[in-house]
């Protein structure tokens, strides 16, 4: 039986599914792209030219905005306001590199709902309900290509970052039978019940194989580069062993990210038009 979920493999199914949609359309009927980057981090320069490549690829127009200069609260909601007028939706590359930012939250929840495609605007403690986060939502449809139903699952999310784990749990909140959140683990806490286990720690060996039940599935949204050598929070060769399914790192998660953002950005272009929802119906099972 092969256990791995192959979030490459899936992310390029859908990646040609949109492609053969998109390549025929003109650029008035397709989305454009705004990303401001606050700072000039190598890592970030790499994400943001994976996300500006992927849209190129599907005919997409995007728009960078680089503030390097430690901008103030009031320029980058400036920024934000000049490049609404000018895209369908907008991301602010995290984390920003600036003394000046006094809130980065207030900046994310500036952000126009119907554009804020990576889901990150958060109102009295509420997520923006109209899109999920680009890695939640990538576990999501990594989850349903290989048609696991985890409607009746104890579901475990250990790491509560604003990104990935919080809205994460929240979604399985109202999806799963039972959803389980950990900060940070603790002797007492006891993974044996789950039957879906979502590791988003940001540290390796977080989570044990011996914290695990036989025949669980495993996501490991970790990532760690050693000696050229890529990583994730799992020990990969000792979980497998226990594991029904598991996401490898790299190939597993990372990939499902960057394609779940582009159809966030479709799904914010059929909000704002939607007249033109029927050029995306094909796809739209993916919102």
């Amino acid at each position: 039986m092969n256990k791995i979920l192959d979030g490459k493999k899936t992310s390029l199914k859908i990646k040609e599914e949109i492609y053969e949609i998109t390549s025929k359309l003109s650029k008035d009927d397709l989305p454009v792209l705004g990303i401001i980057q606050i700072g000039d981090l190598e890592e970030s320069n790499i994400y943001i030219k994976h996300k500006m490549n992927m849209a190129k690829e599907l005919n997409i127009d995007s728009i960078l905005v680089k503030l390097t200069d430690n901008p103030t609260d009031e320029k980058i909601f400036e920024t934000i306001k000049e490049l609404s007028n000018q895209v369908t939706g907008i991301i602010v590359q995290l984390p920003m590199v600036s003394q000046n930012v006094s809130s980065v939250q207030n900046i994310l929840n500036s952000i126009e709902e119907l554009q804020d495609i990576d889901g990150l605007r958060i109102i009295d403690n509420q997520f923006n309900p109209l899109f999920l986060p680009a890695t939640p939502k990538g576990i999501i449809l990594l989850l349903n290509e290989y048609k696991i139903d985890f409607s009746n699952y104890d579901v475990s999310v250990v790491g509560q970052s604003n990104i990935v784990g919080k809205p994460l749990s929240f979604y399985f909140d109202t999806h799963s039978k039972i959803s389980r959140r950990y900060d940070k683990l603790t002797p007492k806490d006891n993974l044996k019940f789950s039957d879906l286990v979502i590791v988003a720690t940001g540290v390796k060996n977080s989570v044990t194989v011996d914290m695990l039940k036989d025949d669980v599935i495993l996501m490991d949204v970790g990532i760690h580069r050693e000696n050229s050598k890529i990583s994730g929070d799992l020990d990969f060769d000792a979980c497998i062993e226990k594991a029904k399914y598991i996401t490898p790192v790299p190939g597993g998660v990372g990939p499902m990210t960057v394609i779940s953002l582009i159809i966030n950005l479709i799904k914010s272009y059929c909000l704002q038009n939607p007249d033109k929802l029927n050029l995306y119906k094909k796809i739209n099972k993916y919102f």
